[in-house]
């Protein structure tokens, strides 16, 4: 009877470790996609918000450099070097009267678009995040520079 007993203990003992593995398992692998999901949404969000500062910029030095007699006009953009611990692209291409700033970050997959209407001509670029520079010098056109 004895040797029953300590059977039933340790078959006991491996049943509720088997259980609470389980109960482990399936909560990391829920909570692992809702993190990898809130992380989605937060590098998207940024890039929006970058996208959005960097269209204000260039609709900035469109307007000072159409309506001011200056041959040199430069406005300097701030912006991050990383989104949510991500890096990003900035690809800036001109579109008819329009330009457009598309933020990329390849990781996620991850693209943000923002179009600018713009009066000069925008030298079409690609940049990593930083600080940028776009700038108007006597040819006519707008290019994007490193700062």
């Amino acid at each position: 009877m004895t040797a029953d007993r300590g059977v039933s203990t340790v078959v006991g003992y491996v049943l509720n470790l088997g259980i609470a593995l389980l109960l482990v398992t399936g909560l990391l692998i829920t909570t692992s996609g809702f993190v990898a999901d809130q992380r989605h949404r937060a590098v998207e969000e940024g890039l929006g918000v970058v996208a959005s500062h960097l269209a204000g910029d260039l609709a900035t030095i469109d307007r000072l450099a159409s309506t001011s007699d200056a041959e040199h006009v430069a406005v300097r953009a701030d912006v991050p070097e990383q989104v949510a611990g991500r890096a990003y692209t900035i690809h800036v291409s001109p579109d008819g009267n329009t330009t457009k700033i598309q933020l990329v970050e390849t990781r996620t997959g991850v693209t943000v678009t923002r179009s600018v209407h713009t009066s000069l001509t925008v030298s079409e670029s690609t940049r990593g995040g930083g600080s940028l520079r776009f700038v108007y010098d006597d040819d006519g056109s707008i290019e994007v520079a490193d700062d």
